[in-house]
């Protein structure tokens, strides 16, 4: 079967089409006959299909973080110094490399020649794990998402530790009962940084959409495993992200609150659809803690912007806690998904501000406090 000026196998074909699918420049109607279609599977592909991978792979991956944020001019810590623009000009191109291993084909094959929504030993990496291999693990995740196909990836490596699936889709975690530890130290260093500096403004918009959901969640224990893995895996990102001083990586964050924690938010944006029956007082104080995961992590931030004041010039860490005070202090701006726009009347919207907010909202949904009253 022709590709190009390439000559490629039936299988070598359904391959490159659901990579194709996967770096998001195929629909879904075309990839999914394929994955649920099971093919005998080659020893190995020819040179031209593995030419055209690495093709596809080089030019997709960098194409597809561009699109999801890296045009956007934004600020961001690089060593000790604080870099403005697009993420091709905050970091040399030759400093934006990926490295690709076997595991990548490999991953390929198997998704190619097996169902993956039933092959419930999932895939399993055959060499050590690069970043490359893992950014196209995480797009395949991401797309393979809706279709449930990822259910039965996500309890094996590198799928159960992954720290960008972690912090995308704790919901798949939870529904999963994972027990992986999420690990963020390739994504806060180098290219693994860079990457998620372009990611912000998806994680953003992927934390309000956990939150807005939640506002549709009608059981206590669905509540308590999605805020569990919530907690799970900010606590493990924020420590993570104080350790390495890369505080403008937890910016997507702050730009998910100034969505969720607005004037008129109230605790039944959280839990309106839970249901009514009778509760123990510790099954409601879980439950509601899960609700409140995300709201109970920005007094943390909040300690991150009291300590950044207090860092002098000479100080070790000041580029990091200017930056981060820069970011804390973008008040009467609103999220628009497109650009942030100015809006000067609108006053009391600084992140101070939402905190409190945020604080509030927790108090109101205290059992103990709702026992007293």
């Amino acid at each position: 079967m022709g590709h190009g000026m390439r000559s490629v196998s039936r299988f070598e074909h359904n391959l490159l089409r659901l990579l194709h699918f996967f770096l998001r420049q195929a629909p879904v109607e075309q990839a999914l006959p394929l994955l649920e279609a099971k093919l005998a599977r080659p020893a190995c592909l020819n040179r031209d299909a593995i030419e055209l991978v690495k093709d596809a792979l080089g030019k997709g991956c960098v194409l597809l973080l561009t699109r999801l944020g890296g045009w956007r001019k934004e600020r961001h810590l690089h060593g000790d110094k604080i870099v403005e623009g697009r993420l091709w000009e905050r970091t040399l191109p030759n400093q934006l490399g990926l490295s690709f291993s076997r595991n990548t084909l490999d991953f390929l094959m198997w998704v190619t020649a097996e169902k993956p929504a039933e092959d419930k030993s999932g895939w399993q990496p055959v060499a050590d794990v690069t970043l490359g291999d893992m950014l196209l693990v995480y797009f395949a995740f991401e797309q393979l998402r809706p279709s449930q196909m990822a259910a039965n990836l996500i309890k094996h490596t590198p799928f159960d530790a992954h720290g960008l699936i972690w912090l995308a889709f704790p919901d798949e975690h939870a529904k999963a009962a994972s027990m992986g530890v999420p690990d963020f130290k390739p994504w806060l260093t180098g290219v693994g940084g860079c990457i998620l500096e372009a990611l912000q403004p998806v994680l953003a918009e992927r934390w309000v959409t956990l939150e807005v959901e939640k506002g549709n969640v009608t059981g206590w224990q669905q509540m308590r495993d999605l805020g569990q893995a919530q907690e799970r895996v900010l606590t493990a990102f924020l420590d993570a992200v104080e350790q390495a001083g890369r505080y403008d990586l937890a910016r997507f964050m702050l730009l998910a609150a100034r969505q969720l924690v607005t004037p008129s938010a109230t605790s039944e944006f959280w839990v309106r659809s839970l249901s009514q029956h009778a509760q123990r007082l510790a099954d409601r104080a879980e439950t509601y803690r899960g609700a409140m995961a995300f709201l109970r992590q920005l007094p943390r931030l909040q300690q991150w912007m009291r300590q950044a004041r207090s860092v002098g010039y000479h100080d070790e860490g000041y580029q990091a806690s200017q930056l981060w005070k820069a970011d804390w202090e973008r008040f009467r701006e609103v999220c628009t998904g497109r650009e942030l726009e100015q809006r000067p009347e609108n006053t009391g919207a600084d992140y101070d501000d939402i905190t409190e907010r945020a604080q509030a909202i927790i108090r109101v949904l205290d059992p103990m406090r709702q026992t007293e009253g």
